[in-house]
């Protein structure tokens, strides 16, 4: 076990425990929307610390100001004889649940460490909060030894920087700040009913949520959201869980109500798509604020007044974070773009497809580049209204299956709903997620048309990732509504009986659809051998490369995934971009056309390019028999080290000489 790792992140862990302490002594936040609170402004924090280049003192300021502040609350409480303050952070069912299952998540995770799996999580996301780890700045910052600036959201990096404070980098702690977030998200959920009977059953609904939508019935794969760091499921965790936290504070003191802002931000601050879904929370919240004020909510033109400042405020606020980010972003993409390492920076912007894409809808003219482009945005549209009632997007079906249900537990709320107020509540957070659902629908809709270059109409690329966001967002928010109605229903034994029945639906359609050994109890390290053992490569050749010497590196049969690990291991050593991941051959020995990662080169063009790029070591991790047919003449053993295994070679004047076999000694 790495006990080094876990004893700095359980560090850390305590420190954002003695922040939700201090909030819900200080703002009157509920124990158990606290977490997601603290979490918020923990990343709003490092975002600073991040854009003013002063990372680790933001991350100490949180370290000393979470402790501090929970040792200084537990100080006043004694001299004037309250309750102790961390008793009151667990004054919730689901607050005792939420720190129960971060502490036994990260033993867990620190016996298993699991690695990274997913091809963006080498290419994007774990690469990001792995230049984080290593060089203490935002990753837009560092050099990510990439042909293009990553410019995703910093949301997730963020929050696995704050738990990587202490100690090197590890896969297994960003993966675990994933699901901190997801675990907040559904604490928050579960804090709108105030007691056990009502919020524990549907918290169980919220925490196997991710599990549901990432999973498409059986699979002999392992797939699960609990075992990812991708944005797409925490982005729409985070946009449940911030509707869901504005509907367990919405009758607290102001300054509780006031936390909404930051865990907005932190929704609209974890992928491109999380614009879209931080508006459609944002959209929500104010709708409720204006008008479902509480009974004994001040009246009149001041309080009006003051309730759509607040409006204003969460509608303002992932446009903010929006033009902050980008506006950080803009001159790094333009000056990488200008120095040849952007790809292509052409093409219409996102508000352009935005305006024209709705022109198209209403059968106005649009400019020349959107006209050619009509009947491919035309197939799109049939293609997703087939797709959403044919396809599988989940254990629950099809997405109007996912809608449906979803449905469903809003109309439960209005059966349950204390008064006909209450009743109205829900019918307009319901009606309104639907019409949010329609605006998410367009925006993916024209993402494909426009701006996803790696899909067709016939093979829509990763559409059940995308959806799910959604679909998981319009979950928590269902579960929170019935959560309020299941704690204030007229007869308490129908809303326990709702809760109740609520959590055993979820939890027996888990229970039929997924495979024992594909759960996170159930995950066996096996799963994890072929990638320990490519980094165990990588981490052998970093031992004898010295920096500023450049690295190349040849792996047969590769279609970029491995070359991504490789790079994101050797940060920061310089590994040569060249194909990118290929497969490199003379071209009459291969046909090109069928392998679109085929490389093809002579011998003498294989040569010229590792002369031209500065190399200085060959990373051989795989070769084959093409290869050895088409270079073997280079290396001076004729690859017979490389044939044996894994092995490094130094680029000479007499040819590739072999340095030694890479074993997998210095494996992290």
């Amino acid at each position: 076990m790495a006990w080094g790792s876990l004893s700095g992140l359980l560090l850390m862990l305590l420190s954002l425990f003695g922040l939700s302490v201090t909030l819900v002594r200080r703002t009157g936040v509920g124990p158990a929307a606290a977490p997601l609170a603290s979490l918020s402004v923990a990343a709003l924090l490092l975002l600073a610390g991040g854009l003013l280049n002063i990372l680790p003192l933001a991350g100490l300021v949180l370290l000393l100001g979470g402790i501090w502040g929970m040792a200084a609350e537990g100080v006043l409480a004694r001299r004037s004889a309250r309750p102790d303050p961390a008793r009151v952070a667990l004054d919730h069912p689901a607050a005792k649940v939420f720190w129960v299952l971060a502490v036994l998540l990260a033993v867990y995770f620190a016996r298993l460490q699991p690695d990274f799996l997913n091809f963006d999580e080498y290419s994007s996301w774990g690469t990001a909060a792995k230049l984080m780890a290593d060089n203490d700045q935002l990753y837009t910052l560092c050099d990510a030894g990439l042909p293009w600036q990553m410019t995703e959201l910093a949301g997730l990096p963020l929050v696995s920087y704050f738990f990587q404070y202490f100690g090197d980098f590890a896969p297994w702690r960003a993966i675990y700040a994933a699901d901190f977030v997801m675990l907040a998200a559904c604490a928050a959920v579960a804090g709108c009913a105030k007691k056990a009977r009502t919020a524990l059953p549907l918290l169980l609904a919220a925490l196997l949520v991710p599990t549901l939508l990432s999973v498409a019935g059986h699979t002999a794969l392992l797939s699960t959201a609990w075992l990812e760091f991708l944005g797409d499921m925490p982005a729409g965790m985070l946009f449940g869980g911030a509707v869901a936290f504005w509907l367990g504070v919405r009758r607290a003191p102001l300054p509780a109500r006031l936390l909404t802002l930051p865990v907005v931000l932190l929704a609209a601050n974890i992928k491109s798509n999380t614009l879209v879904l931080a508006l459609a929370a944002a959209g929500l919240i104010a709708l409720d604020c204006l008008f479902f004020p509480a009974d004994d909510a001040p009246r009149g033109a001041k309080a009006a007044a003051s309730r759509l400042g607040f409006s204003l405020a969460c509608l303002a606020a992932p446009l903010v974070q929006y033009l902050c980010w980008s506006a950080h972003i803009t001159p790094l993409v333009l000056k990488n773009a200008q120095s040849g390492g952007m790809g292509d920076t052409a093409g219409a912007s996102l508000p352009e497809v935005a305006v024209n894409g709705v022109r198209m809808l209403l059968g106005l003219p649009v400019t020349d580049y959107f006209e050619a482009r009509r009947p491919l945005f035309n197939d799109y549209g049939a293609a997703m209204q087939s797709a959403f009632f044919t396809r599988n997007v989940s254990m629950l079906g099809t997405g109007v299956a996912v809608a449906v249900l979803a449905l469903v537990l809003f109309a439960l709320a209005i059966l349950l709903g204390a008064n006909a107020r209450a009743r109205l509540n829900a019918l307009v957070l319901g009606l309104s997620s639907v019409l949010c659902f329609g605006g998410y629908y367009l925006m993916l809709w024209l993402s494909y048309a426009f701006l996803l270059k790696d899909s067709t109409p016939d093979n829509m690329a990763s559409y059940a990732r995308y959806f799910g966001s959604y679909y998981s967002g319009w979950l928590l928010i269902a579960l929170a509504v019935l959560a309020l109605a299941c704690d204030t229903a007229p007869k308490v034994v129908l809303g326990r009986a709702a809760a109740l029945v609520t959590g055993a639906a979820f939890a027996l359609v888990f229970a039929l659809q997924t495979e024992p050994q594909f759960t996170i109890p159930g995950v066996s390290e096996g799963e994890y051998a072929a990638v320990r053992a490519e980094r165990a490569v990588a981490n052998a050749a970093a031992q004898q490369i010295a920096p500023g010497e450049r690295v190349f590196l040849i792996r047969q049969g590769d279609e970029g995934f491995y070359w991504f690990l490789y790079n994101q291991t050797l940060r920061p050593l310089d590994l040569v971009y060249g194909e990118g991941g290929a497969t490199y051959g003379d071209p009459a020995l291969t046909d090109a056309g069928d392998d679109p990662y085929f490389a093809p080169y002579t011998a003498e063009e294989f040569a010229a390019m590792v002369d031209e790029e500065d190399i200085t070591w060959l990373l051989v991790a795989r070769v084959d028999e093409t290869f050895a047919a088409s270079y073997g003449d280079l290396f001076t053993d004729d690859l017979a080290a490389a044939q044996q295994g894994p092995a490094l070679y130094r680029v000479t004047a007499e040819g590739y000489a072999p340095a030694g076999a890479l074993t997998g000694e210095g494996e992290a």
